[in-house]
Formats: C-alpha cells, sequence, structure tokens
C-alpha cells in the first residue's frame, strides 16, 4: 500500500474509533443515571461495555501497525533510522496533500475530544464507587455494632472538637472550617 492509502485506513480508524467512544461514553452515562435512580437490574456487568472496549482496544492495535508502515514512507532523522522517528498526526498530516491533512486532522481531533470525555465520564463513576464503598462500610459498622467511624476519616469536626464515636487513640485532622 502506498502512504495516502495508508493515511486514509488511518482517518477511517480514527473515525471508527470516535463512533466506538461515543456509544462507549452513552453507555457509561446510561450507567451512572441507573447508579443514581438505584436500579440494580441495571447495574450489573454489562457485556456490551466489555465488547465495546474490546472493539476499541482493536482499533488501537490497528492504528499502531498503520503508524509503523507510515513512518518506513517519512524521511528518517538525521542519523537514525525511520524507527526511530516519533509519528503523529501532526507529522504525517505534514507530508499530505491540504486537503487530506485537514481531514486527518478532524478526524484525530473528533477522537481525541470523545476520549476526553469518556475519561470524565470514568472518573465519575469511580468517584461513585468509591462513596458508595465508604458508605457502605459505614452502614455495615453501624449495624453489627461496630464504630461509626469511616477508616481514613478525620476524628475532628470543623471546631476541632473530637467526633463522637470516634476512638481517643485514632488519627484524625484537625479541620479549620473553612472552605
Amino acid at each position: 500500500m502506498s502512504f495516502s492509502e495508508h493515511s486514509k485506513r488511518l482517518e477511517q480508524s480514527f473515525r471508527t474509533t470516535t463512533g466506538l467512544q461515543q456509544s462507549l461514553l452513552r453507555g457509561l452515562q446510561q450507567r451512572r443515571a441507573a447508579w443514581t435512580s438505584v436500579r440494580p437490574g441495571t447495574l450489573a456487568p454489562s457485556p456490551e461495555l466489555e465488547d465495546l472496549a474490546r472493539q476499541l482496544a482493536r482499533e488501537e492495535a490497528v492504528r499502531d501497525e498503520l503508524t509503523a508502515a507510515i513512518s518506513r514512507f517519512l524521511p528518517a532523522p538525521l542519523g537514525g533510522s525511520s524507527t526511530d522517528l516519533h509519528v503523529n498526526v501532526t507529522r504525517i498530516a505534514a507530508a499530505l496533500p491540504p486537503e487530506a491533512a485537514r481531514s486527518l486532522r478532524e478526524a484525530a481531533q473528533a477522537a481525541t475530544d470523545v476520549a476526553r470525555s469518556v475519561r470524565t465520564e470514568v472518573t465519575v463513576g469511580q468517584r461513585l464507587l468509591r462513596f458508595s464503598q465508604r458508605v457502605q462500610q459505614s452502614l455495615t459498622g453501624r449495624a453489627v455494632g461496630g464504630s461509626s467511624a469511616v477508616p481514613g476519616a478525620p476524628g475532628y469536626d470543623r471546631q476541632a472538637r473530637r467526633r463522637p464515636g470516634v476512638p481517643a487513640d485514632a488519627g484524625g485532622s484537625h479541620i479549620d472550617g473553612r472552605i
């Protein structure tokens, strides 16, 4: 295949990745909405999301292969080989005609923007899970007669008074009351 054919396939890979990431983002947002409405049936592991993750991994492998193939067409750095060359969309676009370069940059930017949204949604989901784990530990501790203190929680309130239910030898931090 030629350089332009590899570049077109790379652009198509970016567009495919964008579509997969958009589907993944919608799925993650639906799971978060289900979590907040406490519908346990929708919180079970999702084979659809797992399948999307596998497809994204395959697309990443395809892009890696295409990038390696494209690097052989680009001029090698002084005193090095084409394998020493750092290949990115900017470098590839510089070697393409203006219209093809613009299209490749747009596809890569779209994939980057959706990936940023997916990362944000994953972070929110992780925070919700940590929150629910802390709440569950706290409720379980109270139900079995244990301490209501959550491990790692500060032992003092805003006025620097020891919180009720926290043992005297428990570590903690003083909170100055400012927000």
